[in-house]
């Protein structure tokens, strides 16, 4: 074998193998104390293998491959890595280690949805994801026209699901259960664009992050002036477009407005920080809304609930191919590298999630119905 394909072979290894001991959230020195005794190897001895410095022999990259709930083939295969993460509202002082974790589970899982998608085919034909004119015009009207001739919705109608729209066009998104606190976060494979979600953040909150991020890809995040606010109005009139924002402050109602959370999916705070830009009322007004969102305690935990967006498509996927005798559980392990038992358990858990709980308060729901009293306030139309 040429000494070039060597070396390319030695560090795409180093590199998986470095992938594996931060996806489980490990230290050289814990992996080396926890392998089995017949393959002990010390922590410096895989600090080596890690930099490409040292090669294991075949029998402990077995042992390794045990211990990482991986495949031999996996550690072998030449592919991209995940990189060039942006977080959503990550927590400040977050350490290395912790990213680094995240960011190994979240290529974990982009990987074998990629793998398994391409080897069943199944991938639905992309929509466009760059449009030249898209920085010509408003981002009110290039939602609109997102909105109209890309989704076949009019004004009245709302976006089902901001995760399904956002990978009809070329995005592949996951859920991921971490100890990090953030909301989610986006990355690249390759060319290939992922982003990840946290299940435990709240329908309205994913909604909206969910379509900035499609805003990145249809203005292929230039980097321009002004882009960020562009972004910004187009996730917003996507989501709701403002001949409903208007019929939402008609009528001097709360109830009213969330009556058109709960249709369109848009928080209230984002509601009126809407209005008020649109100019559909006055700062007087948004002040007053918002003394009054404070006083019902009703930023912490606001009244309507938004439905859940969920980023299964993977676990749909594997499970429908699995029951229709598509794949094996074998042809699974071998396709994306990772063991049946974490296939299995990563299905579990997701129909543990969804799985309705006769005592769980669904989200978004008021604790305290004694608030939500008939509230009216005035809207002072600017001209």
């Amino acid at each position: 074998m040429p000494k070039t394909v060597v070396n390319r072979v030695d560090r795409n290894l180093a590199r998986r193998l470095r992938e594996a001991r931060r996806e489980v959230g490990l230290s050289t020195r814990a992996v080396a104390d926890q392998l089995p005794r017949r393959f002990a190897v010390s922590h410096a001895t895989i600090a080596n293998y890690e930099n490409g410095s040292t090669v294991p022999s075949i029998d402990v990259l077995g042992a390794l491959a045990d211990f990482y709930k991986r495949t031999l083939n996996w550690f072998l295969d030449s592919r991209d890595t995940i990189s060039g993460f942006r977080y959503w509202n990550l927590r400040p002082r977050t350490s290395l280690a912790e990213r680094r974790q995240f960011e190994a589970q979240a290529g974990k899982w982009a990987d074998a949805y990629m793998k398994l998608d391409r080897h069943l085919r199944l991938r639905i034909a992309r929509r466009p994801c760059k449009f030249d004119a898209a920085t010509e015009m408003p981002p009110e009207l290039f939602a609109h026209t997102v909105r109209t001739e890309m989704l076949n919705l009019d004004d009245t109608q709302p976006i089902h699901s901001m995760i399904i729209v956002l990978e009809s066009f070329s995005a592949w998104a996951i859920e991921i259960t971490s100890s990090l606190a953030v909301s989610g976060a986006a990355a690249r494979i390759g060319n290939e664009y992922v982003v990840v979600v946290s299940p435990d953040i709240s329908g309205d909150q994913l909604r909206m992050n969910a379509a900035h991020e499609l805003a990145r890809l249809l203005y292929d995040d230039s980097g321009k002036a002004g882009i960020e606010k562009a972004i910004y109005r187009f996730a917003c009139a996507l989501l709701l477009p403002e001949s409903q924002l208007r019929e939402a402050f008609d009528g001097r109602s709360f109830l009213k407005m969330i009556r058109f959370k709960e249709k369109f999916g848009v928080s209230l705070a984002a509601m009126i920080h809407m209005a008020e830009s649109e100019r559909i009322i006055n700062s007087t007004t948004a002040r007053w809304l918002w003394a009054e969102m404070t006083r019902r305690n009703w930023k912490a935990h606001e009244p309507g609930h938004v439905w859940r967006d969920r980023a299964i498509s993977f676990e749909t996927m594997l499970e429908c191919a699995i029951r229709q005798k598509q794949v094996s559980w074998s042809d699974v392990e071998t396709i994306t590298g990772i063991h049946e038992r974490d296939l299995r358990d990563r299905l579990e858990n997701i129909l543990d999630r969804i799985a309705p709980r006769i005592n769980d308060r669904p989200l978004g729901e008021p604790r305290d119905n004694a608030g939500l009293k008939l509230a009216s306030f005035a809207i002072d139309q600017e001209v």
